[in-house]
C-alpha cells in the first residue's frame, strides 16, 4: 500500500513537472525539446506502472541523470564546436533582424505629441494612446494598436500612478516598449514621459516578404555572411544568428594568427605543467614514502597523519590561501624571507609558483598510493637480493622501483589527465596571469582547460562558445590519445611480475 501511495505521488510530481516544462517549450516552439519531453515522461510512466518493467525501476533514474548530465552536454559541445555560437550570435534569424531594426530608430522629424497613460496587467505593459488628431483611444503593446470604444483602461489592465512610473523597474519596461502605429508606415511610439509619447521610425527595415534586411534611406540590401548581415565595409552587424560553420573553429587554431599564437604557447606549457607536477609530486611522495617504511624511523605513524593533511583541506581552499600568501606586496612569504619576489606578477615565477603549489597539494596523494604499493611488494624479494649481496640502491632500482610502476602507473596516467585539466590549480592561484603581449586573453599561466574558459566567459564582446568547444574537443582527444599511449607502453611492465 505504501509503495502504490509513492508511486501515485512520485508520478503526480513527475507529470505535473512534465506539464509546466511542455507549455513552457509549447509557447517558445520549441518542438524538439517537447518531442524529447513526451518521450521521457511516457517512458517513465511505463516503466513505473507496468508490472513487467521491474527491473528498469532501478535502471531508469540511472539512465536519465547520464543522458541529462553527460551524453546531453557531451552533443551540445560536439553540435557548438561546429557552429558561429557565440554572445554575437545567440539569437535567430529573425531576432537578429528585429534587434537591428530597433538599433536604428530615430525620433519622426515633426512627430505630434502623443497623450498616453501607462498601464500594467501583471508583468505586461501596455498603454492607453490617444491620437492628438483623431483624438481616438487605442491600446498599444509590443504586438497590437488596437482602437478601444471608451478612453478608460480595459478589464485587467490598471493605470500606473505617477510615482509608479519614475520607478526604476517601470522605467526600464516602459522606456524599452516600443508600440508599432499605422501611420507613418514602419513607425512606432516610445514613450517620453509619464503623459506623452512620440513617433519613431527605424531606417533600416526588415522585408519579411523577401526576408531581406534593407536601408530606407538609399535601399541598400545588407548581404548576409556566417550568420550576421554585412554591411558596406564588410563589418558584421550586432547582433547575429546561430549557423553552422563546419571545422571553421578547428581551422582557426591553426590558420588564425590571433588563435595559433597563443595556442601554440598555451598548448606546450599546459604539456610542462602536467609532466612536471606528476614527476615532482611522484618523487616526493615517492621519497617520503620509502623514508617513513624503513623501520628505524621512529613515529611513522604521527608523520604519515601530518603528511596528508594538505590532502585533507579542500584544494579551492588551500589554492585561495596560497594565492594570499604569495601575494608580491602584502604576502607572508615575501614578508617572512624579507624578500620582494614577484611570485603571481612575473612570467617566470608565477609558472614557477604554480608548481609549487601543485606539489604543496599533490605531495600526499602520491604519498600515499607509494605507501601502499610500496608495502604491497613481498619483503622476501629484499631479503633475498640482500643475501646476494645486492645494495640498497641497487634493490631500489632493479626491485622495488619497477614492481611499485606496476602498480602506480595507472594512477600517474590519471594524474597527468587531471593536471592536464586542472582548471582550479590555475585560475584560483594566478587567474591564469600575469598577462602576456601576444594576447589579451591567454596569460602566461594558462593551460589550456583555462585559456578556453576564457574565450568563452571572458573575452569581451562576442565570447566565442563555439571555438572554445572546438579546442574542448581537442583537449578530450589529446588526453585520450595520450592516456592510451601511455597505457600501451606499461604494459610491458606487467611482464616484471
Amino acid at each position: 500500500m505504501i509503495g502504490i501511495v509513492f508511486r501515485i505521488c512520485f508520478l503526480g510530481l513527475v507529470d505535473s513537472l512534465a506539464f509546466w516544462a511542455g507549455s513552457h517549450l509549447l509557447v517558445s516552439r520549441n518542438w524538439l525539446g517537447l518531442v524529447w519531453l513526451i518521450a521521457a515522461t511516457a517512458t517513465i510512466n511505463f516503466v513505473y506502472i507496468s508490472k513487467r518493467s521491474r527491473a528498469s525501476k532501478w535502471l531508469l533514474p540511472g539512465t536519465l541523470l547520464l543522458l541529462i548530465f553527460q551524453i546531453y552536454p557531451i552533443l551540445f559541445t560536439a553540435s557548438a564546436a561546429f557552429s558561429n555560437y557565440s554572445t554575437a550570435h545567440f539569437v535567430s534569424r529573425d531576432e537578429a533582424a528585429s534587434n537591428i531594426v530597433l538599433q536604428n530608430i530615430q525620433q519622426v522629424e515633426g512627430s505630434p505629441q502623443y497623450s498616453i497613460v501607462p498601464l500594467h496587467n501583471g508583468n505586461n505593459v501596455a498603454l492607453l494612446v490617444t491620437d492628438p488628431k483623431t483624438k481616438k483611444v487605442y491600446l498599444g503593446s509590443e504586438t497590437e494598436f488596437t482602437e478601444m470604444d471608451s478612453p478608460s483602461a480595459p478589464t485587467g489592465w490598471k493605470p500606473y500612478t505617477e510615482e509608479q512610473f519614475y520607478a526604476d523597474a517601470v522605467q526600464a519596461k516602459l522606456g524599452s516598449l516600443l508600440v508599432p502605429i499605422p501611420e507613418p508606415k514602419g513607425a512606432y511610439l516610445k514613450v517620453n514621459d509619464f503623459s506623452t509619447a512620440f513617433a519613431f521610425v527605424s531606417d533600416v527595415i526588415y522585408d519579411t516578404n523577401s526576408e531581406k534586411l534593407i536601408r530606407v534611406s538609399d535601399q541598400y540590401v545588407f548581404p548576409e555572411r556566417e550568420g550576421a548581415f554585412i554591411d558596406e565595409d564588410g563589418t558584421a552587424l550586432d547582433p547575429g544568428w546561430r549557423v553552422s560553420v563546419g571545422f571553421k573553429n578547428f581551422k582557426s587554431v591553426i590558420t588564425d594568427p590571433v588563435v595559433r599564437g597563443p595556442f601554440l604557447r598555451v598548448l606546450i606549457w599546459t604539456f610542462v605543467y602536467a609532466a612536471l607536477t606528476v614527476l615532482t609530486t611522484f618523487a616526493l611522495g615517492l621519497t617520503l614514502a620509502l623514508i617513513l617504511n624503513h623501520t628505524r624511523v621512529k613515529g611513522r605513524k604521527y608523520l604519515r597523519s601530518v603528511l596528508i593533511i594538505p590532502y585533507a583541506v579542500p584544494g579551492f581552499l588551500s589554492l585561495m590561501i596560497w594565492a594570499g600568501l604569495l601575494n608580491d606586496d602584502f604576502g607572508t612569504i615575501n614578508a617572512l624571507f624579507h624578500s620582494h619576489i614577484p611570485w603571481l606578477t612575473d612570467p617566470v615565477w608565477a609558472k614557477v609558483s604554480t608548481l609549487l603549489v601543485n606539489l604543496w597539494l599533490g605531495f600526499p596523494y602520491m604519498f600515499l598510493i607509494c605507501t601502499g604499493a610500496i608495502q604491497s611488494i613481498p619483503a622476501e624479494l629484499s631479503e633475498a637480493a640482500e643475501v646476494d649481496g645486492a645494495k640498497p640502491r641497487q634493490i631500489l632500482m632493479k626491485i622495488k622501483l619497477p614492481l611499485l610502476l606496476v602498480t602506480v602507473s595507472p594512477l600517474l596516467i590519471g594524474s597527468f589527465a587531471y593536471s592536464f585539466n586542472n582548471f582550479g590549480g590555475i585560475y584560483l592561484l594566478t587567474g591564469g596571469g600575469p598577462p602576456v603581449a601576444d594576447s589579451q586573453i591567454a596569460g602566461a599561466t594558462d593551460i589550456l582547460i583555462s585559456y578556453t574558459y576564457k574565450l568563452a566567459m571572458e573575452a569581451g564582446h562576442g565570447n566565442d562558445y563555439g571555438l572554445s568547444c572546438a579546442i574542448s574537443i581537442l583537449i578530450f582527444f589529446m588526453v585520450a590519445g595520450i592516456a592510451t599511449l601511455s597505457f600501451t607502453r606499461t604494459r610491458a611492465l606487467e611482464n616484471l611480475g
